[in-house]
């Protein structure tokens, strides 16, 4: 009674964000049904929210809807692969990811693995650090098509080429538009010597 009451007194006196009040009444099930292809479609209001409150302020809510809908894609990709792939979030540039305060392809990750079952590395190993954003690149979603294919290039190397080589790596993103990211991911692992890449993102712009 007094935790609502108090819950009460701080929406009333800072207001949850329109976009914060979507992800609170979303359920599984609302992305399941959304989903088209595995992927949830980025233009829905739903869709739209849940990855604003994870990209810009790290929403754990937001996280673990995320992260449980995309376990499942996660799983599948795992059974096909003799061992464990490494799981690789798609790095952020170290200045932007101090101006943020978080990458949110690791939030994603990260909730994903807690869905995965234990012990936590049976389907996958987590690899933040295998690859990084070596020249800063502008937002993704802020240019055209065109841009947005050569704005990337060269921006990722591998940084633990012994760990990548010869294994097979699964890239994980948040919002897909070209597929131009997750190729650059692409290309600076298979030139570490990775045997198979496979790109998944939680939804489709």
């Amino acid at each position: 009674m007094l935790r609502s009451f108090i819950a009460s007194v701080v929406d009333f006196i800072l207001p949850p964000r329109r976009t914060q009040r979507a992800v609170d009444m979303l359920m599984q099930e609302d992305l399941r049904r959304l989903q088209n292809a595995g992927k949830l479609p980025y233009r829905t209001p739903e869709a739209s929210a849940l990855i604003w409150e994870l990209k810009y302020y790290g929403s754990k809510k937001a996280a673990a809807l995320a992260g449980e809908f995309l376990a499942e894609e996660l799983l599948a990709i795992a059974s096909e692969e003799l061992g464990p792939p490494l799981l690789i979030p798609v790095p952020m540039h170290p200045r932007r990811r101090q101006e943020r305060g978080h990458n949110q392809t690791e939030l994603l990750c990260e909730a994903a693995l807690r869905h995965l079952g234990a012990p936590p590395d049976a389907a996958y190993v987590y690899a933040p650090r295998a690859l990084a954003r070596i020249k800063p690149t502008q937002e993704q979603q802020k240019l055209g098509r065109a841009a947005r294919l050569t704005n990337v290039i060269g921006s990722m190397q591998a940084t633990e080429p012994e760990k990548i080589k010869g294994r097979a790596c699964v890239v994980v993103d948040d919002v897909t538009t070209t597929g131009a990211t997750l190729a650059e991911a692409a290309r600076a692992l298979k030139a570490a010597g990775a045997a198979r890449v496979h790109l998944v993102a939680l939804a489709q712009s």
